[in-house]
């Protein structure tokens, strides 16, 4: 198992996406936590934040994804969906309308979600991203993700202290 920085592995991660965006789902948890599955392969991340807008930290491939895939076959994929100047309006003129707006929601995540190298061909001025899958506490999905999520803590530790020494003493 190789540990490397997020900076890095999302490179990797965003490059498979755009070979095959269909697929993707990704779960967070409120510590940092996040479990990106793509159609054949999985990863897990361990991010510290630096600010509202940057993070830092840590992640993995998973080998076994397979094991995880069961707790999302039935979500949509994540993905980046572009949306029409109507979409965009009827997106947020339905979203105090409760049944509507999740009807409306329902119908976007329908669509594929298309490659960033798409998106750029399309240039449109919204873009719908996601679904995340907010899970409370990813460590509770096996024993496996308890441990990997303890090993992850440590590097992004380590990682955080290296990049950040004066946070790092302030935070930690």
């Amino acid at each position: 198992m190789a540990i490397e920085p997020i900076e890095s592995l999302m490179n990797k991660i965003m490059n498979r996406y755009d070979g095959q965006p269909i697929g993707w789902n990704v779960l967070t948890d409120y510590k940092g936590n996040m479990l990106i599955l793509g159609p054949k392969e999985g990863y897990r991340l361990k991010m510290v934040s630096i600010n509202p807008t940057k993070n830092t930290g840590v992640g993995t491939r998973i080998d076994n994804s397979h094991e995880i895939q069961s707790l999302v076959k039935e979500a949509p994929s994540w993905g980046f969906r572009p949306l029409s100047t109507t979409q965009t309006k009827e997106l947020l003129n339905s979203y105090s309308q409760g049944e509507k707006f999740n009807g409306f929601i329902s119908k976007i995540l329908k669509t594929k979600p298309i490659s960033t190298p798409e998106l750029k061909k399309k240039k449109p001025k919204v873009v719908l991203s996601g679904p995340f899958i907010g899970y409370p506490d990813l460590s509770t999905i096996s024993k496996r993700q308890r441990e990997l999520e303890l090993k992850l803590k440590i590097e992004a530790e380590k990682l955080f202290r290296n990049e950040y020494p004066y946070r790092a003493t302030i935070y930690r």
